[in-house]
């Protein structure tokens, strides 16, 4: 197992090297992709103004939940990319090469490939969460219960694009249906959790675990409660089990391409 998550490293870095060889380019998408997200916070910042506080939301708070928001993307696409590629992989029938090397068959697969807009993302998002921690004078306490929150947002994030992916092993041809099923997942991460009503917020954070990629980290640091993380954990535990139960049930149903890349 350490000589796979080494190997997993090896190919992040090597993705960075790749990256970066263009430089311009590689700057020209991260710009671009903060100046994109930059719509939302202009979008938000002029619906709370207009509004006011949302069920003891303000607009920081919506701000902190953007860039978890964008942090769990950005980390899901800058680093473990090839989950999202899995679909191309699989019609192309070059997910021999995953399957045959003498490494775990996920890690393998995440880090084939990566996306140099996420970068933006994961710069913006995460300079975001640290404005909001400043700003709303973040205890030691409440960062580590922040920190441990986003951690499995992003697992939670990985999970999901990872399932969605799966949909490509169980219809031919799944990959434009694999991207809406993401699409659905994604959106309601884009609003305040504060207002959903109860049974849909349990919904959201359980069945469709969209909240815990964005709203809930800033749930966990408002009420500070250490009860609401250890239940979150248990759905990212549930989460984790499931998605390798259906990977490695997904992964059964394939059938080789016999092309080698």
């Amino acid at each position: 197992m350490k000589n796979d998550i080494l190997y997993f490293f090896t190919q992040i870095k090597f993705n960075l090297k790749n990256a970066y060889a263009l430089q311009k380019s590689f700057w020209v998408g991260v710009v671009s992709m903060v100046l994109n997200n930059t719509s939302f916070f202009i979008m938000w910042l002029l619906f709370m103004h207009a509004t006011g506080p949302i069920n003891g939301w303000t607009s920081i708070d919506v701000f902190g939940m953007l860039g978890v928001a964008m942090f769990c993307f950005g980390v899901c696409h800058a680093f473990f990319y090839g989950v999202r590629d899995l679909p191309e992989f699989v019609l192309r029938g070059s997910f021999d090469s995953v399957l045959l090397a003498p490494v775990n068959s996920f890690l393998k697969l995440s880090g084939s490939s990566f996306s140099v807009t996420a970068y933006g993302d994961l710069l913006m998002g995460l300079g975001v969460m640290i404005f909001y921690g400043v700003y709303a004078h973040f205890s030691l306490y409440s960062i580590i219960l922040f920190i441990i929150s986003v951690i499995l947002g992003c697992i939670v994030f990985v999970c999901i694009r990872l399932l969605c992916s799966l949909v490509v092993f169980f219809i031919h041809d799944g990959e434009v249906i694999s991207t809406q099923i993401f699409e659905i997942f994604l959106r309601p991460g884009l609003y305040p959790g504060a207002i959903f009503p109860g049974k849909l917020k349990i919904f959201c954070m359980t069945i469709v675990p969209t909240l815990i990629t964005s709203a809930v980290p800033i749930d966990v640091v408002k009420i500070k409660s250490i009860s609401f993380l250890i239940f979150i954990f248990m759905i990212t535990l549930v989460w984790i089990f499931f998605t390798y139960f259906m990977f490695k049930i997904s992964v059964r149903r394939y059938e080789s391409g016999n092309f080698l890349r």
